[in-house]
């Protein structure tokens, strides 16, 4: 049967029109120039996903996305002039500081004095001029899918973050890249970053994404992690869009041989927003923690889709997701666990569950395995409910108001994955956060035990 042709949307128009001006500002050396063209290319066939494509089933950019503004230009300020030091949700962790706006690097706003020697923090502009080969060699070697999402922003990705983290070296402190879209008019922009931790290398990143934009916005970024043999890396992300706000990353992670890697995403936005991640086994004896968190209200959407590559013997995984939502919220979460043949003796568990405090919340979930090796211990679920009445019911007997049970019983649920990837000045930081968005106490695992 001929497919049926779809006519384009405004903004897809627009993003395939617009390119040979934009194409001008972008970065990169003349290779990158045919491979933008191509990509523009192949989005003008593709067009934005929507829910006719599985993927994208519970997240349709073609209806969310009905125009788009102009790519967004470089501010006139720093973001050193505009931060709300009371939106800072690590202020009170010593770390080194990257900020983004509008997708372009801030050097003004940045704090990145007494970096380790053996760490090179590099904006993606940067990263491409000098042609370097290990960047290169990381950014090729990617093993995401291209979607449509991807080829925007390949055609697009104007900055980012880029930072290598040489053998044997522990960064004695966290390194924070702020992703900030500031101004009043409607625009879009794209980014493409790259963290490399050589042989035995250690390091916490975190990323903390919100806006002080009055009009919409939409953004894709695609992160590329590598993590080496017998490399460490810690990785929390603090998504806090507007209402305004459709934002879509990709993330790709290789894992080398007995290496260890933990992520945490929070989500506390009021936009809709999309992570999907690849997640590659490639080396033996490597563990893997991979966490989400969602506390949505009003009409934001947040959609976590993860896909976990056991290629390889002798490993262990395991995923975490939890959502509360209320008003009109939304939360997908799509996991897939895939055991190839030859991956013998490795241990995957993977559960998501979700909070639903309002009849007209939504949470859809898919958690799949597919295993090919016969000497596995692998298991998955999912579950959906309300608040446990009689829990509730034992906090007001001990003289707690309603609502704060409520909140103190909200935050145990999702502080309890927090425990599992932090028990120091991470973890107060989220677990703050969390009790301020609740309303309940900040002490909240101290409350909860009563």
């Amino acid at each position: 049967m001929a497919r049926v042709a779809v006519q384009p949307l405004d903004i897809e128009t627009g993003l395939v029109d617009d390119h040979a001006a934009a194409a001008k500002v972008l970065p990169g050396a003349a290779y990158q120039s045919s491979a933008r063209s191509k990509a523009i290319e192949a989005f003008a066939v593709e067009g934005l996903p929507n829910r006719r494509l599985e993927e994208y089933r519970y997240f349709d950019l073609r209806q969310m996305l009905a125009k788009a503004g102009p790519l967004a230009v470089t501010p006139a300020a720093s973001s050193a002039d505009t931060t709300d030091p009371a939106t800072d949700i690590f202020a009170e962790i010593d770390r080194h500081i990257a900020v983004f706006i509008n997708g372009r690097f801030d050097t003004a706003g940045s704090s990145l004095n007494g970096l380790p020697d053996g760490v090179e923090l590099l904006s993606y502009a940067e990263a491409l001029n000098s042609e370097a080969a290990w960047v290169s060699e990381a950014l090729e070697s990617s093993i995401a899918p291209q979607d449509a999402v991807a080829t925007l922003n390949a055609a697009y990705a104007i900055d980012g973050v880029v930072i290598r983290v040489s053998a044997g070296v522990k960064v004695d402190k966290p390194i924070e890249v702020q992703w900030r879209a500031i101004g009043d008019v409607s625009t879009h922009f794209h980014t493409r970053s790259l963290v490399v931790l050589e042989e035995g290398a250690q390091l916490t990143l975190l990323e903390t994404r919100g806006d002080d934009e009055q009009a919409p916005v939409f953004s894709t970024g695609a992160l590329r992690l590598v993590v080496g043999d017998d490399a460490s890396l810690r990785h929390a992300t603090v998504c806090a869009d507007g209402e305004d706000v459709v934002r879509v990353g990709k993330k790709s992670v290789t894992l080398g041989k007995a290496s260890n890697y933990e992520t945490l995403g929070l989500a506390v936005g009021a936009g809709k927003a999309r992570t999907d991640e690849h997640l590659h086994f490639a080396g033996e004896n490597t563990k893997a923690s991979i966490s989400g968190l969602s506390l949505l209200r009003d009409a934001a959407v947040m959609d976590n889709t993860l896909f976990v590559d056991h290629a390889v013997p002798n490993c262990e995984s395991e995923e975490t997701f939890r959502s509360v939502l209320d008003d009109a919220s939304r939360g997908v979460f799509q996991g897939s666990i895939l055991v190839r043949k030859d991956a013998q003796k490795i241990d995957s568990q993977m559960q998501a569950r979700a909070l639903l405090l309002s009849r007209k919340a939504e949470m859809d979930a898919k958690p799949m395995l597919e295993i090919y090796a016969d000497d596995v211990i692998c298991a998955h679920g999912s579950a959906i409910g309300e608040p446990d009445q009689n829990a509730i019911f034992y906090l007001m007997s001990r003289g707690i108001d309603e609502n704060t049970a409520r909140a103190l019983l909200v935050a145990g649920f999702l502080d309890d994955v927090v425990d599992g990837f932090d028990d120091g000045e991470i973890a107060v930081a989220l677990k703050t956060l969390l009790a301020e968005r609740l309303g309940a106490p900040k002490d909240t695992a101290q409350e909860a035990s009563l």
